[in-house]
């Protein structure tokens, strides 16, 4: 049986159809759509009318998508993130949505995200029986630090800090993202995320890892466990953050409406990957729509009541 999950992220809205096997997830069809539902969060306190539109049209195309695969809107597992979480009207905007469409949205606490998105990407991971990995999950509005044990699964730490790509965008236009990171820094003890290798995963640190190999469409098989000398990230963040807009469009044409948060993503990992002593970052396309999708439920003791 084919099963269905959507991750409502503070920047991109993600569908993902996928047959559970005993490996895993065998991928039928995966679809994102930037949405930006985090954009200006900090300063509205809610989502925007455009964002909110844009990502109607995003549920329209997923509505078709799922008709192809005869998958009824209710069984779909969906769940929102930060952006989510934070914005005044995001109850009355996914009440919306059920009435349109049929997707029940669950609010995922920070705990909940790091879970699913942890469970994800343990699923492609060849890391040893008993060992841990760190994760990175950088999203739109806010990024995860996940200390796991993939064999078997098991959450040992986590924490989730108000920093995402949109965020950081927004941030940086108002001239205030190191002010806003160097307090994030001091505010949270990282001590127990210091490693020497870290698993970056989620729309920003996909998309640079495709840049990072000269890609100009995205190929998940290309980038999914890709390497990278973590000094050399930093390298690369100096060089696209010299870049116009329109030129990293024209290079690098699948990024789309990430153009706009590109950089940004690409400064908050950086940042936290110093801080964090890294020396190897490791690219996954995994996460939360495949952690979700393989456990089949959403638990309640992660969903806003």
């Amino acid at each position: 049986m084919l099963r269905a999950s959507i991750d409502i992220g503070s920047n991109s809205v993600l569908l993902l159809i996928g047959d559970v096997t005993e490996n895993g997830i065998e991928e039928i069809s995966d679809t994102s759509i930037i949405t930006g539902l985090g954009r200006n969060l900090d300063s509205s306190g809610k989502f925007t009318k455009q964002a909110m539109l844009d990502t109607i049209d995003a549920f329209k195309e997923f509505k078709t998508i799922l008709k192809k695969y005869d998958i009824e809107s209710s069984e779909v597992l969906v769940t929102a993130t930060e952006a989510s979480r934070v914005a005044s009207n995001s109850e009355d905007f996914f009440t919306e949505v059920r009435k349109k469409f049929g997707f029940i949205v669950k609010i995922i606490s920070g705990e909940g995200e790091a879970y699913y998105t942890a469970r994800g990407v343990t699923l492609s991971t060849t890391t040893e029986d008993g060992e841990d990995d760190v994760i990175m999950d950088v999203g739109g509005a806010s990024t995860e630090l996940i200390l796991v044990k993939s064999k078997p699964f098991k959450v040992r730490k986590t924490v989730s800090l108000p920093v995402g790509s949109v965020r950081a965008q927004d941030w940086i236009d108002e001239g205030k993202f190191q002010e806003k990171m160097d307090e994030i820094l001091k505010k949270n003890d990282l001590s127990n995320y210091k490693t020497k290798s870290i698993i970056g995963v989620a729309g920003s640190m996909t998309s640079l890892g495709g840049m990072m190999k000269g890609l100009t469409s995205f190929e998940g098989k290309k980038i999914n466990k890709q390497k990278i000398v973590f000094s050399e990230f930093c390298d690369f963040t100096d060089k696209i953050l010299t870049m116009e807009k329109q030129d990293l469009h024209e290079q690098y044409p699948f990024l789309g409406k990430r153009t706009r948060t590109i950089g940004a993503g690409a400064r908050v990992a950086r940042a936290l990957g110093l801080s964090l002593g890294v020396e190897t970052l490791e690219i996954s396309t995994y996460g939360l729509r495949h952690g979700t999708l393989y456990e089949g439920s959403i638990d309640e003791r992660f969903t806003r009541k």
